[in-house]
């Protein structure tokens, strides 16, 4: 099997000086991508965690820089990206990693802490693929790997800024994989599950999970082939814990049809609008129509 390379090739990761997305940074840089770490943590002493980080890579032989700035501001997201292309002239690979968490239930969250956790998330998201995307289309190549989570995709109590934030970049990013099918570019979303600082907490409180296989490089696969120019999947979501990868997809079912439709209709029929057999897949919310009565 030929070895997927990043030779000649330019990728961001943000949230990049610890868990997930430090072991995305490493396994892209050994493979021979020039890598920008994005972070903002800050180690104890006050050395930036994304320098320190940089700098260790750099010794070991690979072409690593930092950056500092925070994809929580608009304008920092924005410098991120000028910041790879001025040095290095493009931008290849862009994986959104960066996040924040805070725990609560809808109806103890506060305004400011739902807004904080959608700014970090969605907006930076937004942000960063917006500008990454102008470089992309004009050189017709790129990949964006976002990362969600499975509590976006499936829900989770008392969670709710974060699983809020996740469920929201998946729309995110398949609308975008929509948008620029007109050009070489692929943008994928993983709901990884991995024992890193950020979930620490999540774990203790659920000692029942063995924790054992969920390194973070058991990840970063993954992540290198949906960074590669070999990656054949648009605007999928897959799953990755463990060794295991494996697609989440929203699907609709033939359901039934009633004219005119009534409650006492969707009362009797209910167990046929809920019934998953014979589910389909669309290809973009276009398709639902076609399951519509003539």
């Amino acid at each position: 099997m030929t070895k997927l390379g990043f030779t000649g090739k330019v990728a961001i990761v943000t949230g990049a000086a610890s868990g997930l997305g430090l072991s995305h940074a490493r396994a892209l840089a050994e493979r021979g991508a020039s890598v920008l770490l994005n972070d903002i943590a800050i180690r104890d002493g006050g050395e930036s965690a994304a320098q320190i980080e940089a700098a260790r890579l750099r010794s070991e032989g690979y072409d690593v820089h930092a950056c500092d700035a925070s994809v929580g501001i608009e304008a920092d997201a924005e410098s991120v990206i000028q910041e790879a292309v001025t040095r290095w002239g493009r931008i290849d690979s862009l994986v959104n990693n960066a996040g924040n968490s805070i725990a609560g239930r809808i109806q103890d969250v506060s305004t400011e802490d739902m807004r904080s956790v959608l700014e970090v998330h969605l907006m930076g998201m937004f942000w960063t693929m917006r500008a990454a995307l102008r470089h992309m289309r004009k050189q017709d190549y790129g990949r964006i790997v976002n990362t969600a989570s499975a509590l976006g995709a499936f829900g989770a109590p008392e969670a709710l800024p974060y699983a809020t934030a996740k469920a929201a970049i998946l729309g995110l990013s398949r609308s975008a994989s929509l948008d620029n099918r007109d050009r070489n570019i692929r943008i994928n979303t993983i709901c990884p599950v991995a024992y890193t600082p950020m979930a620490k907490a999540y774990f203790e409180a659920h000692p029942e999970l063995d924790t054992a296989r969920l390194d973070p490089s058991a990840v970063s696969p993954l992540v290198v082939y949906l960074s590669h120019e070999t990656c054949q999947p648009n605007g999928e979501v897959l799953s990755v814990a463990a060794g295991r990868v494996a697609r989440i997809f929203t699907a609709t079912v033939p359901g039934f049809v009633a004219t005119p439709l009534t409650a006492e209709a969707v009362a009797e029929n209910l167990h046929i609008a809920m019934d998953v057999t014979d589910y389909s897949i669309p290809g973009s919310s276009i398709d639902q129509y076609k399951l519509q009565p003539g």
